[in-house]
């Protein structure tokens, strides 16, 4: 009778139960967390179903309000979806085929399993035969041709079973190819990962370097902002000492007009002589 397979419940608890302790869910691991039982390829196939049926984690982009930092945000967003795209379609290729593999690896080996039944039975009845013609030499002279049949049963027999140990050594050829082909797509798949690896680096190096291009933004805009707020006092300034130098005259041309003749001469004088310093402001004004 063949044995049982383990089923897709306890490969998912198994790689749940080591992704929640921080470990890797390889094949040997789970085949080892279900107590070294299992065929490698019932667990892969079991756990190609488990890994498609977890959310994949999508990656987000800081917004940012500068046109230069938005435009490499986007180039780099574009460079890094380009290399995750074809990273990711060669991981589904490599998927593929090694389901494939292991779905052709499970018939043949329910097929050798089979076949291994077959030799126990073929040895069994060939036990069977050699004791029954062992009593039957005993009365060879009136059983001759009853051993004699019998005798073509067990030829027939050993002849059954030649072919099926040739059938299993060809399985077992067939398995080693087999395994062979899966550690060729495993260094595929391990390839492909370090790509996405590379590729995820690059993209943190480049959001550092585009986060300090937008720190160095923000300080230029802070000093032009404080420069343009110096300005606009200097202006202020500038606009009342012209309101102060337009009041000193007007007091000054009051002054003229409500006092007497003499000192109104005298009042020339000064005015000649102060107003130099605020018509020079005035001009400048």
């Amino acid at each position: 009778m063949a044995r049982l397979g383990i089923t897709l419940e306890q490969v998912t608890t198994a790689a749940d139960a080591l992704v929640s302790e921080g470990q890797p869910p390889t094949i040997r691991a789970i085949r080892e967390r279900l107590g070294h039982t299992g065929s490698p390829n019932t667990i892969h196939r079991h756990l190609c179903v488990w890994r498609e049926a977890r959310p994949m984690a999508s990656a987000t982009a800081a917004a940012l309000s500068p046109a230069l930092a938005g435009a490499i945000a986007a180039e780099i967003e574009r460079a890094a979806a380009a290399a995750r795209g074809e990273i990711e379609q060669r991981l589904v290729q490599a998927q593929q085929e090694t389901t494939e593999l292991a779905s052709a690896g499970e018939a043949l080996e329910a097929e050798r399993e089979a076949l291994i039944v077959q030799v126990a039975a073929l040895t069994t009845e060939r036990d069977t035969l050699t004791g029954k013609v062992a009593q039957q030499a005993l009365a060879l002279d009136t059983a001759q041709q009853q051993i004699s049949s019998e005798q073509q049963a067990a030829e027939t027999a050993r002849i059954e079973l030649a072919t099926a140990l040739v059938r299993a050594e060809q399985q077992q050829k067939t398995e080693a190819a087999q395994t062979a082909e899966i550690e060729r797509l495993r260094a595929l798949l391990e390839a492909a990962q370090k790509a996405t690896i590379s590729a995820e680096q690059q993209t943190a190096v480049l959001q550092a370097r585009l986060e300090a291009v937008s720190e160095r933004a923000s300080r230029a805009e802070a000093r032009i902002a404080q420069s343009e707020q110096d300005a606009h006092q200097a202006m202020q300034q500038h606009h009342e000492a012209r309101e102060e130098a337009a009041r000193l005259r007007g007091q000054l041309e009051a002054m003229q007009h409500t006092s007497p003749p003499a000192a109104r001469g005298k009042s020339k004088n000064v005015t000649a002589k102060n107003s130099g310093p605020v018509q020079e402001s005035l001009d400048v004004g």
